[in-house]
């Protein structure tokens, strides 16, 4: 995503978590571009150096965090360290997330444990650790990356459409006990992405809904709810299903 962003972010400071690459990547490209001073984490600091080296090559203020979203300690650390650098995190973008798939009744309980820790309880862990900063400054943008299948459940996949659907749930929880103090708490529910098209360079194509979503369809969603344009929607989820969950039956 190259284009000029019709958001003004600059100022903000924003933590895009699963930065790597696809939709994170993605994400933290299209806010870097707004203006906002982007943080991409992961737990591969070479993966994180190489996504966000041409932003940086550009002048864009970035920087990267590694740790790990499952763990809680971390990132409470890792959160405060950020914040001692680069003041207040404005904007949150809970990101981070793996899907394994197989039937229910054969899924191994390492799995099971490590798709709820990573797409629900690690939101949950960023969460918690950017809210009291966000209280206190009563200001604060928090976007979930959810999916198609966390509003429609689909065979083999029961791990991630429950941690997905429980990050709906989050969603909403906090957008309540939240709204007071001008933290706006939204999701957004990609429908079936190109995973890695958008780092090849390929120009934007003129019928988006005749395909797989990009990653940056779904980027601009997060761009708007990030952005002051957004300012008094709270609790909600946007679909960003480009037509790909439409099923014709006989």
């Amino acid at each position: 995503m190259t284009a000029a962003s019709p958001f003004d972010l600059t100022g903000r400071v924003a933590l895009v978590t699963g930065a790597a690459r696809g939709l994170g990547h993605a994400m933290a490209t299209a806010l870097s571009h707004a203006g906002a001073t982007v943080i991409f984490n992961g737990r591969d600091r070479d993966a994180l150096e190489a996504a966000r080296g041409a932003l940086a090559s550009a002048g864009r203020k970035t920087d990267v965090a590694v740790f790990d979203v499952t763990d809680a300690a971390a990132v409470v650390a890792g959160v405060a360290a950020l914040e001692r650098k680069h003041g207040a995190l404005d904007i949150v973008i809970n990101n981070a997330g793996i899907q394994r798939r197989n039937a229910v009744h054969a899924f191994e309980k390492a799995d099971w444990d490590a798709v709820i820790a990573t797409n629900l309880t690690g939101a949950a862990n960023v969460c918690r650790a950017v809210l009291p900063g966000m209280v206190e400054r009563r200001r604060g943008r928090i976007v979930n990356v959810s999916s198609v299948h966390g509003m429609r459940g689909d065979s083999n996949l029961a791990a991630h459409s429950a941690a997905k659907f429980g990050l709906i749930g989050l969603t909403q929880s906090l957008a309540r006990e939240f709204r007071g103090h001008n933290i706006a708490v939204n999701a957004v529910s990609p429908g079936t992405v190109e995973n890695r098209i958008d780092e090849t360079g390929a120009a934007d194509r003129q019928s988006p809904l005749a395909e797989k979503l990009w990653p940056r369809d779904v980027a601009k969603a997060v761009l708007f709810l990030a952005s002051n344009d957004a300012a008094a929607i709270t609790g909600s989820t946007i679909e960003v299903f480009g037509g790909t969950h439409l099923v014709i039956q006989p």
